[in-house]
């Protein structure tokens, strides 16, 4: 009974310990004992693996790092067998050694990340003593991916070199080893260019008296910032001891307001309506006949080329608006001159020009999925499919080598629940929809597999400025869990089921993001009202607290709360440094929707007229101009409404864009006399009426943001 006993808690901890490293591996096996790392072990290192070897002193005090000596009872030793696989590697950890062996750096570098889980999990603080033991076990992993990426938009929302480098970190700690490094976009050009150093001092900021427009938050200021050529070359070095391939993208031929603001002279030869955009010029796209342009091109692309050692350059050829081009009679010469049929053909002219630069310099093309819509760029492009799974399989089955990375399982700006701040326009998903990512049910082939290259998956940062930049909180919260989930769909052969994978989330992966100071998002707790009473839970072992929001006090939860006003009561639960989302009961979610007629000052789309915003579904409504001062919107209501609160918003509901920048809000007890109660903010106000509301009105007092058009939403009302 004894030697049962003993078995059966030998079998526990060899399941326990199996289901605690991410990604899974390939193969593992425990034994019975342990290896101890104490002060006398020596880290032992093949010349090759030098970096990883340094790499590793940052979480392990080893007092001696030797190459290829003799290898003694208690030291680490690191090696290369050049007949694995680059990235495969094979963790031993008996009762006199731990041995890892990689075929090549890579190899050696997941290695010591496998490592690293299967130590204490305050070794990721930096500060870990020795000595430490480890299980015996043997590991043997590769990745079933080559390309297994993250791309960061630092277009949008600035990031410094140093938190660029902390994301780096967390990357490789999940054996990720591709940064996909957007740095620009219609706001923001982000690397210095020397031979055009205006590109970055000019470019790189926007709002105050920087020419480039404002937008999504930080209105009143000069907001941004750029890499030095020096930062950059740093970050690419850093990433590289952590088996991290740095892949730049200078967005083009669309996307580049920031840049045509800046040289105005890169624009299409044609005089925009300016009337439509209280006079200012939004074009974004490149013209495409300018040969100063493929000059221009050429000066970008020599500089990057000796910053960036990936044989690939992201170029772009995404969401180009082509009526710039059919407008522009540059370019209506250049398409009649060449041939070509359409304004698609026009971009597919701009790609090739680009590619030749590419070649020119030894690098080869990347692009969005539209980017070989018009069939005439070189197999050796490789194409990042982000619009859906069709554009996907599309790229493949043409034979192009394919990152798979469709919004709607991989975009993680997206919202992780309704009531959580993020996109919507591909889907609101959470880690478990990225876990169930299967290319068999996709409708992916054994021939389409052929030309996946990889996985990756993407933060758009249009909504981080919004969400305090200079905290790395939010970001945080809406990588992770998602960036462990999708580590696994790249890295793994076998994959586990979302229990499984949430058994080592919450039992060991949770205490490791403690250690590395991340604020990841834990599952939504529960919030039941019945009986008089609000009841809360969570299956995480995470601490409960409400705040009443009529007085803005917070408490612990411990018990039941006796209540009869359900929806003023919040509640959130905190693990270490993770944190869930803010939630309530249905009542606190509830939302009243009056009958109203909504009228405007402003022209409206045919295709999204005025009468959407009385709808209450989530339907917008665009104007066909921006606004200016004497504009107004009103919503008057059928009849007189009783209500706790209204809430107005212009501009898209979950971003700060095409909203009005000034203005105020009023409201009508009488249904004739309105009285002003707020100042917008960012397009919207709060209003808490003290008595029946007949009508709500929104005046302009200044010119709306710059943009086109102005959105106008349904209001939300509780």
């Amino acid at each position: 009974m004894k030697k049962l006993f003993i078995l059966a808690c030998s079998l526990l901890s060899v399941i326990s310990t199996t289901a605690q490293i991410v990604p899974l591996p390939k193969s593992e096996s425990y034994t019975e004992g342990e290896f101890t790392i104490t002060d006398k072990s020596c880290l032992v290192y093949n010349s090759r693996v030098r970096d990883a070897a340094t790499y590793l002193l940052n979480y392990l005090p080893f007092k001696q790092i030797l190459s290829s000596q003799k290898v003694m009872d208690g030291d680490v030793v690191l090696s290369v067998n050049t007949f694995m696989e680059p990235e495969a590697y094979r963790l031993t950890v008996d009762n006199k050694n731990i041995t890892i062996v990689g075929g090549g750096y890579g190899g050696v570098f997941n290695g010591i990340q496998t490592l690293l889980q299967l130590l204490p999990a305050d070794v990721y603080n930096g500060k870990k003593k020795l000595p430490v033991t480890v299980p015996c076990c043997t590991i043997e992993d590769n990745p079933k991916f080559d390309y297994r990426g993250f791309m960061l938009d630092v277009a949008r929302t600035w990031i410094s070199a140093d938190r660029v480098k902390r994301y780096i970190d967390l990357m490789a700690h999940l054996k990720l080893n591709k940064l996909h490094f957007h740095l620009t976009d219609d706001e923001g050009w982000r690397i210095e260019i020397k031979s055009h150093p205006e590109l970055a001092t000019v470019g790189g900021f926007r709002g105050g008296d920087s020419p480039v427009y404002p937008r999504y938050a930080k209105f009143d200021e000069k907001w941004g910032g750029y890499y030095t050529q020096e930062e950059l070359r740093d970050i690419v070095a850093y990433a590289a001891q952590r088996n991290i391939e740095v892949i730049p993208e200078v967005d083009m031929p669309g996307h580049s307001l920031a840049l045509g603001t800046i040289c105005p002279e890169i624009l299409c030869n044609n005089s925009p309506d300016l009337s439509i955009s209280n006079g200012l010029d939004i074009r974004n796209v490149w013209c495409a006949a300018k040969e100063s342009n493929y000059a221009l091109i050429d000066d970008i692309i020599r500089e990057l080329s000796t910053i960036f050692t990936s044989d690939y350059i992201h170029i772009g050829g995404d969401e180009v608006n082509m009526s710039q081009w059919k407008s522009c009679p540059d370019c209506q010469r250049l398409k009649a001159e060449k041939g070509l049929k359409n304004e698609k053909q026009i971009e597919d002219y701009f790609i090739a020009r680009t590619t030749e630069v590419l070649a020119k310099y030894g690098k080869k093309p990347a692009v969005w999925n539209e980017g070989i819509d018009g069939g005439l760029l070189p197999k050796s492009t490789r194409v990042h499919g982000w619009a859906s799974i069709k554009a996907c399989l599309n790229a493949t089955s043409k034979g192009y080598p394919t990152i798979i990375m469709p919004g709607h399982y991989f975009y993680f700006d997206m919202k992780q629940s309704a009531s959580e701040p993020g996109h919507t326009w591909a889907a609101i998903f959470d880690a478990k929809k990225v876990l169930s990512f299967d290319f068999e049910k996709q409708g992916f082939t054994a021939e389409h597999l052929k030309s996946v290259a990889g996985i990756e998956a993407s933060f758009f940062s249009e909504l981080f400025i919004a969400n305090n930049p200079e905290s790395n909180d939010y970001l945080d919260y809406m990588l992770f869990p998602r960036l462990v989930a999708l580590s696994e769909v790249a890295w793994s052969h076998t994959r586990r089921s979302w229990e499984e994978f949430y058994t080592a989330l919450k039992d060991a992966h949770y205490a490791r993001m403690d250690a590395m100071g991340v604020t990841y998002r834990l599952q939504t707790p529960q919030v039941v009202y019945s009986d008089g009473k609000l009841t809360a839970s969570t299956a995480d072992g995470s601490t409960l607290y409400y705040t009443d929001t009529r007085t803005g006090k917070r408490s612990r939860y411990s018990k039941p709360i006796a209540t009869t006003t359900p929806y003023a009561y919040e509640f959130i639960s905190k693990k270490g440094s993770g944190i869930s989302k803010k939630t309530g009961s249905k009542e606190y979610f509830a939302q009243l929707k009056p009958t109203v007629a909504v009228t405007t000052s402003l022209p409206c789309s045919s295709k999204t007229p005025i009468t959407n915003a009385a709808k209450y579904n989530g339907s917008i409504v665009r104007t066909t101009r921006a606004a200016k001062a004497g504009d107004w919107i009103e919503y008057r209501f059928a009849e007189p409404l009783n209500c706790r609160e209204i809430e107005i918003q212009t501009g898209h509901i979950h971003l700060r864009r095409c909203f009005l920048l000034n203005g105020y809000a009023e409201v009508s007890y009488d249904g004739k006399n309105f009285t002003r109660v707020a100042d917008l903010f960012e397009g919207g106000a709060i209003i808490q009426p003290s008595a029946a509301v007949h009508a709500v009105r929104v005046q302009a007092t200044g010119r709306s943001d710059a943009e086109n058009q102005v959105v106008i939403q349904s209001l939300k009302i509780k």
